[in-house]
């Protein structure tokens, strides 16, 4: 009997050896993210997914409240430095067209940041805070930032531009987009 239970341990042991030595293969899978063009157009002709939102001043925010007028949806953050610089064009265009367009920012920044930044900067429209759950959950994706979703009168999603397609030093967001929003009212 003790020739048997050392025959048996010798043979799982064996067994164990055989089964870890064999080769191990890694096997790696392609990044499943969809692409920046699949995102685009994957929002692109739909309806805006609504919101209701506090901005820094208290005011309730929300895309649907807007029906009649354009409306941009800017996402942003303060460590960006595109995002900054646009504010300037992002102010422009909401005193320019007040009756027929509103800008709505969205910042991944706290309250207290941006109370920060806007000692220094300054913006005209509403930016709602902590909004990093919305501009990667509902209105996200790798589109990076600044990403802007242009929402038409009726609520649609008409455009998205993602940070991509702001590269270089000739791209000028202000002529951009006020060219969509004047083709909107074309419409």
């Amino acid at each position: 009997m003790r020739l048997y239970e050392i025959l048996t341990t010798v043979l799982i042991l064996l067994c164990s050896i055989i089964a870890t030595s064999q080769e191990v293969f890694l096997v790696e899978l392609e990044n499943r993210s969809p692409s920046v063009q699949s995102l685009v157009m994957g929002y692109e002709g739909t309806t805006t997914i609504p919101f209701l939102a506090n901005d820094m001043n208290g005011q309730e925010q929300g895309v649907m409240k807007e029906k009649g007028k354009n409306v941009i949806l800017a996402f942003w953050h303060s460590d960006c430095p595109k995002c900054i610089e646009h504010t300037a064009a992002l102010n422009k265009l909401s005193q320019k067209y007040p009756q027929d367009l509103k800008v709505i920012s969205f910042a991944n920044n706290t309250k207290e940041e941006i109370a920060t930044l806007l000692e220094s900067t300054s913006i005209s429209y509403p930016i709602i805070p902590n909004s990093k759950t919305l501009s990667e959950g509902p209105y996200g994706g790798d589109l990076g930032y600044p990403k802007y979703f242009i929402v038409d009168k009726t609520g649609m999603i008409k455009w998205v531009i993602p940070e991509v397609e702001m590269r270089g030093t000739n791209f000028d967001v202000y002529n951009f987009l006020e060219t969509l929003h004047i083709s909107l009212n074309k419409n």
